[in-house]
């Protein structure tokens, strides 16, 4: 992509009505105008962090990975503390 923010070529795609309904209720999550910026920033996105498609999602496994061990050490304290008797205080 240049540097330049003068746009000066054009490509064209088809979606399915399907598609286009999904685009339209997210491109605003991205922080973005309209849908044909969602395309370009996903397009930007593709170009400038990886030729390979499999290196996201091997970072999305790790992400996942990692969340999923934080809820097992969270899940196994809290099966421990519900099998400690707690004390009363009168």
């Amino acid at each position: 992509m240049s540097g330049s923010n003068t746009k000066e070529k054009m490509i064209s795609i088809r979606l399915s009505g399907v598609e286009y309904e999904g685009l339209k209720a997210h491109y605003r999550t991205y922080g973005v105008r309209n849908i044909s910026e969602l395309a370009r920033l996903a397009l930007q996105r593709i170009v400038t962090e990886s030729a390979d498609p499999q290196d996201g999602v091997a970072a999305k496994l790790a992400d996942l990975d990692e969340r999923l061990r934080h809820l097992e050490s969270d899940f196994s304290l809290f099966l421990d503390r519900a099998k400690t008797p707690q004390k009363i205080m009168s």
